[in-house]
């Protein structure tokens, strides 16, 4: 998604002379045409994350419009006390982007993975988190975080099971993906979400029945807007059974969340979510992903196992 960031986030910011672009070192073969065309509008703060975020507070103070970038860890669990306290409690106009969401530096261990980066930032005041689901969805998420007055957070991945398959819908507001639509309404229904990226996982299972019939969506914005995602809505409404996807710790993730706004209307609930184990071994995000049961296959059998 980084190739897609840099490419939506220079249309933006040419069009904006207030916005500016901070690095803690990062982006290399990647922001050096960012920073050519932004010249002082680019500053590389160096390895320096937390002073970064007081750097970007400082500056949206007197009504520049800082984008801060780092990978995803290093740009929310170092800087937590400085997003808090500089740029969320006073109401600023901050982009914090993270790339590396989820498991995508694998190889390189826990202290690179990010499965608390959306739990960190969900309760902070003011905060908007933003997590596309493929490549082809980056850009719709640059175009509104630019346009917010408020503090935001972008994640950005890459899947282990890549899948950039086009959306059969998106929500124009609130950017959530439609990506398969029950044909009827039979009562072997169910509804699976997925945050953000984990809808390439979902997009690549197998139909767990012959006669299953299952809606697919995928959220990538925080805080959630059930009452704009009629159709999301509607279909858990309909079904009442919901199996959600996310590469995040379940605990404080976004499941955690849509599990609270939708328990009225469900009568079955699942979460498939990363996991952690000590003396776990390390890999690429596949590897991970694997090791945590996040597979298309497990996801079949899950959806298989919820509808009877």
């Amino acid at each position: 998604m980084r190739v897609q960031f840099v490419d939506a986030v220079a249309r933006e910011l040419s069009n904006d002379a207030r916005s500016v672009f901070l690095t803690g070192d990062l982006g290399f073969n990647a922001l050096e045409g960012l920073q050519n065309q932004l010249g002082p509008r680019f500053l590389n703060v160096g390895v320096a994350e937390q002073n970064m975020m007081g750097v970007a507070a400082g500056m949206a103070l007197t009504g520049l419009r800082p984008w801060a970038y780092s990978i995803a860890p290093f740009a929310t669990y170092r800087c937590l006390e400085q997003i808090r306290n500089d740029i969320c409690l006073h109401q600023l106009p901050v982009r914090v982007v993270g790339n590396g969401g989820g498991y995508t530096y694998g190889i390189m261990g826990s202290t690179h993975h990010a499965l608390e980066d959306l739990g960190a930032l969900k309760p902070l005041p003011n905060m908007h988190l933003y997590f596309p689901c493929s490549n082809n969805h980056v850009a719709a998420a640059v175009r509104q975080m630019a346009d917010l007055a408020d503090p935001a957070y972008l994640r950005l991945a890459i899947s282990g099971f890549a899948d950039d398959r086009p959306a059969l819908s998106e929500h124009p507001t609130t950017l959530t993906r439609r990506y398969a639509e029950r044909p009827g309404a039979r009562s072997r229904g169910l509804t699976i979400v997925a945050a953000g990226h984990a809808a390439q996982i979902v997009n690549r299972m197998s139909k767990p029945t012959e006669d299953a019939e299952i809606d697919i969506f995928g959220i990538a914005r925080f805080p959630l807007d059930l009452g704009l995602d009629r159709d999301l809505r509607e279909s858990v409404r309909a079904t009442r059974r919901v199996l959600f996807v996310e590469e995040h710790y379940a605990s404080g993730g976004i499941g955690e969340s849509f599990a609270a706004a939708v328990a009225a209307d469900v009568d079955a609930f699942s979460v498939m979510s990363a996991e952690y184990r000590k003396g776990q071994r390390y890999g690429s995000a596949a590897f991970h992903l694997n090791q945590s049961g996040l597979t298309p296959e497990t996801v079949t059998n899950a959806a298989r196992a919820m509808l009877g």
